[in-house]
């Protein structure tokens, strides 16, 4: 018998893509992309936030951020501590959880992996992706590679901009049994970069561009925004000269 989806319970949407932290001994998860017109957004949640706790519990994995969730309603308050990329001092919100997409609706689910995009709210790795496809995000990613080794100079964020969301409706293109994927109006696209020195995760959603930096520990060190001449100029050297030697 089939299973009809508008009987289900409404299910909580808080609105960000987390991975585990690198530094365990930090605790906490980080927050990678935060969707577009969700409860985190309004609540100013970024990129590069370390989530601390929910309610007062203690959130070390996704999985417990997961279950804290899972068992709350839409129109319900949780809330979350949560450090600033770089930043020492705990901040608080309290986030108003909206209603999740039913299902047919949602984000499909899968890894995400380097240099995958992400829409919605969960990261989506390409099932299968024919030469011609391939080569096209190839090339894409080479031009906004290009633009990040002369971020302190002749730098353009629609030009990057431009380049992620090619990736993006590719990446679409390449996996047509995808329904939702496209949720979010302006998207959401995250790049990363692997270097002896760690990792730098670029991050494009609303025509809006920052970098995350992690070392070779992967520590999260910093999220920088690079959205204006006086932001790119802010960027400590040893972040250009990473960007330079990019591949």
């Amino acid at each position: 018998m089939p299973v009809s989806w508008a009987s289900e319970k409404p299910r909580a949407m808080f609105g960000v893509v987390t991975a585990e932290n690198p530094s365990p001994q930090q605790g906490g998860v980080i927050v990678l992309a935060v969707r577009p017109g969700s409860p985190a957004e309004a609540r100013g949640l970024q990129p590069g936030d370390r989530i601390e706790s929910l309610n007062g519990s203690k959130v070390d994995t996704r999985e417990d951020m997961r279950q804290l969730l899972a068992g709350l309603v839409p129109g319900e308050s949780v809330e979350v501590m949560y450090y600033r990329a770089g930043g020492q001092q705990a901040m608080r919100a309290s986030v108003v959880l909206a209603e999740r997409p039913a299902r047919g609706q949602g984000a499909s689910s899968s890894p995400g992996n380097p240099g995958a995009a992400v829409g919605g709210d969960r990261m989506l790795r390409p099932l299968v992706v024919n030469p011609e496809i391939r080569e096209a995000m190839r090339q894409h990613r080479r031009a906004v590679v290009q633009q990040l080794a002369v971020v302190d100079g002749e730098f353009s964020p629609q030009f990057v901009t431009e380049h992620l969301q090619a990736i993006r409706h590719l990446a679409r293109d390449a996996n047509p049994r995808s329904r939702g994927w496209m949720l979010g109006e302006a998207g959401e696209v995250t790049l990363q970069f692997r270097d002896a020195e760690g990792m730098l995760v670029l991050h494009g959603a609303n025509k809006l561009l920052s970098l995350t930096v992690y070392n070779a520990s992967g520590l999260l060190l910093q999220t920088l925004p690079l959205n204006t001449p006086e932001q790119r100029a802010a960027l400590p050297a040893s972040v250009t000269e990473r960007l330079r030697k990019l591949r």
